[in-house]
C-alpha cells in the first residue's frame, strides 16, 4: 500500500510539474499578445476641404505639408486637433480647428470674404448699322463693333464713318465699372432715282450715262441735282432735272410723245444767198436750200442780206411733205441798215443772241453782226466756262458799232474737303496718294471727294498707311499712331583665339631663348 503511495505520489508530482510547465507557456503567451496588441500604433484619418470660392491654398499650421488647392484632401494623419488654414488672392485670411478621427475623413466647407475692388476704369461699346464701319475715339481707332477701354469721370467723342454714308458723332462719359453702348445708326449719303415712263421700255441716261430700261430704280445716286433723260425709237426724247436727297427716292414718270415723220422746207430767195432763220434761230444755210428733218407743224422763216430787207414768213409743215417758200426780196434804197463788230477776251465766244432772237451759235468772236436796224439792240454772248455776258449797243444807220466783252469765269462752288493728319510722334512726312504734302501736324485743304490713301513716314518707325473718305465741304482728323521699328540684336563677329596663339607662340620663343644660352654654355 505504502508502495502505491509512492508511487502514485511519484506519478502526481511528474504529471503537476508538466501542467506547470505548459501553464507558464500558456501564461507567457497571453502576455507577449497582450504586448504586442499594446504598441500597435492608432488608426490614421483625413480632411476634406472645399471652399467658395474655389482654388484657395490650404495649409496646416505647424506642419511641412506643401498644401493643395480647394476642393482638395490632406494627406492621412494622426487622430488629433489640427488647425486649418486657407489663403485666396483678394480675400481674407480663414483657419478653423479641425478634429481628426482614426479611420475617418473630416469635411471642412469655407466660405471666403473677399471684398470686391473698386473699378478704376470703364468701357464704351461702340456699334454700328450696317457694321465695319471706322470708329474713332479721340486719337483711339477700331472697327465696329468695338470695345473701348477708357478713364472714367471725363468725357469722349466719338465718331463713326463709313464709304458711302454721312459721319456720325456724339458725346460720352462712363463711371467707374461701367460699361457705356453707343449704337450709331448711318445714313447714306447716296440716294435713288425710280424712273418709270408711258410707254415703258424706254432707254435710262443718267447725266449721259446709261443705266437700264424703264421701269428701273437706279441706286448710289450722288446727292444733288441730277439730268435724267428718256429715249425710245419712235417717240420723242425727254429730259428732267431731279434733285437726290441722302437716303431717299426721287421719283421721274414721263408718258412720251410719239414722233411724227419729219417734213420739210425748200426756201429760196431772189437774189440768193440769204441767210435762213427757222423759228429765230440761224440755220447755217443760205438760199436757196431745202431744210430737212423740220417737225411737223407752223414755223417761221426769216431771210437776211446784205443791203435787202429782212423778210419773215410763216410755213406749215406736213409730215413726210415739202413746202416751199420763194421771195424777191426788197433792196433798200439808201443805208438805213448798220453792223454790229464784236470782240471779246477770251476769244471764240459765241454770238448767242440779239435782242433775244437766237443765233444758232454760228457767229463767233471776233465777228460782224449784218444787217442790224438802227436803233438800241441788246446782245449776247457764250463761252463755254465763263458766265453769259450782254449789253446795249445803239446801231447807226450805215454805221458800224463796237462792242468789246472781257468774259468772267465762272465760279464753282467747292467740292473737295479737308485732311486734318496728326501723328505720335509729330514731325513725321504725309503723302496724299503717293504725293508728299508736308510734316505733321498737316491740314491739306482742296482734296476732290471719294477714297484717298494717307501715308505718314518718319526714321525709325514703321511707315503708317490707311485709306480714308473725304467728303465736300468737311474735315476728315486722322490721328497717327507711329510704332517704333524694331532693330534686329547684331550678331557677334568671332574673335580670333588671341590667348591660344600668345601662349604657343611665348612657349615657342622661350624654346628658341633656351636654345641660344644652351650652345653659349657649350
Amino acid at each position: 500500500m505504502e508502495y502505491l503511495k509512492r508511487g502514485w505520489g511519484g506519478e502526481m508530482k511528474k504529471v503537476a510539474n508538466k501542467v506547470g510547465i505548459i501553464g507558464l507557456a500558456i501564461v507567457v503567451l497571453l502576455v507577449s499578445v497582450s504586448c504586442s496588441t499594446a504598441v500597435l500604433p492608432p488608426v490614421e484619418g483625413s480632411i476634406s476641404v472645399s471652399s467658395l470660392p474655389s482654388g484657395a491654398h490650404v495649409t496646416i499650421e505647424g506642419s511641412n505639408w506643401i498644401g493643395c488647392e480647394t476642393p482638395c484632401r490632406t494627406p492621412d494623419l494622426q487622430p488629433g486637433t489640427y488647425t486649418i488654414k486657407l489663403s485666396l488672392e483678394g480675400c481674407q485670411a480663414w483657419s478653423k480647428n479641425v478634429q481628426v478621427m482614426g479611420g475617418e475623413t473630416s469635411s471642412v466647407d469655407a466660405r471666403l470674404i473677399c471684398p470686391t475692388p473698386t473699378p478704376t476704369t470703364g468701357y464704351i461699346e461702340v456699334t454700328s448699322s450696317p457694321s465695319g464701319a471706322d470708329v474713332y475715339l479721340d486719337s483711339k481707332y477700331g472697327r465696329t463693333p468695338h470695345t473701348f477701354t477708357v478713364s472714367p469721370d471725363r468725357w469722349y467723342t466719338i465718331k463713326v464713318t463709313l464709304t458711302g454714308y454721312e459721319d456720325w458723332s456724339t458725346s460720352e462719359k462712363v463711371n467707374p465699372g461701367e460699361t457705356r453702348r453707343v449704337g450709331a445708326r448711318l445714313t447714306r449719303t447716296s440716294g435713288y432715282i425710280s424712273v418709270t415712263s408711258s410707254p415703258s421700255g424706254a432707254r435710262i441716261y443718267l447725266d449721259g450715262s446709261y443705266k437700264g430700261t424703264t421701269p428701273h430704280t437706279i441706286s448710289d445716286v450722288s446727292r444733288g441735282w441730277h439730268r435724267i433723260k428718256l429715249s425710245l425709237s419712235g417717240y420723242q426724247s425727254r429730259s428732267k432735272d431731279v434733285m437726290v436727297y441722302a437716303d431717299s427716292t426721287a421719283y421721274v414718270d414721263e408718258i412720251l410723245e410719239p414722233i411724227a415723220p419729219p417734213g420739210y422746207i425748200s426756201v429760196s430767195s431772189s437774189p440768193s444767198n440769204a441767210y435762213i432763220d427757222l423759228d429765230g434761230d440761224y440755220t447755217g444755210s443760205i438760199t436757196p436750200k431745202t431744210l430737212s428733218s423740220v417737225s411737223q407743224g407752223r414755223h417761221t422763216i426769216r431771210l437776211r442780206h446784205t443791203d435787202y430787207y429782212d423778210w419773215t414768213t410763216t410755213v406749215d409743215v406736213v409730215s413726210g411733205r415739202t413746202s416751199s417758200v420763194s421771195v424777191a426780196l426788197t433792196p433798200i434804197s439808201s443805208p438805213t441798215l448798220g453792223s454790229i463788230s464784236v470782240s471779246s477776251s477770251p476769244s471764240g465766244a459765241y454770238i448767242k443772241s440779239l435782242d433775244g432772237i437766237g443765233y444758232g451759235g454760228v457767229l463767233k468772236t471776233p465777228c460782224t453782226v449784218p444787217n442790224v436796224k438802227p436803233g438800241t439792240h441788246v446782245i449776247e454772248l457764250s463761252l463755254a466756262g465763263y458766265e453769259d455776258w450782254s449789253t446795249s449797243v445803239q446801231v447807226n444807220p450805215g454805221g458800224i458799232s463796237s462792242v468789246s466783252a472781257t468774259l468772267v469765269p465762272k465760279t464753282t462752288p467747292a467740292t473737295g474737303g479737308t485732311i486734318s493728319v496728326s501723328s505720335s510722334p509729330s514731325s513725321a512726312n504725309v503723302y496724299l496718294d503717293n504725293t508728299y504734302k508736308g510734316i505733321t501736324p498737316l491740314t491739306i485743304p482742296d482734296v476732290s471727294t471719294g477714297t484717298h490713301t494717307i501715308k505718314v513716314t518718319l526714321a525709325g518707325y514703321d511707315d503708317w498707311s490707311q485709306n480714308v473718305q473725304v467728303t465736300s465741304g468737311e474735315t476728315l482728323p486722322i490721328p497717327a499712331s507711329l510704332t517704333k521699328t524694331s532693330t534686329p540684336t547684331p550678331t557677334p563677329t568671332p574673335k580670333a583665339p588671341t590667348t591660344v596663339l600668345g601662349v604657343i607662340a611665348a612657349l615657342a620663343i622661350s624654346g628658341i631663348i633656351a636654345g641660344i644660352k644652351s650652345i653659349g654654355r657649350k
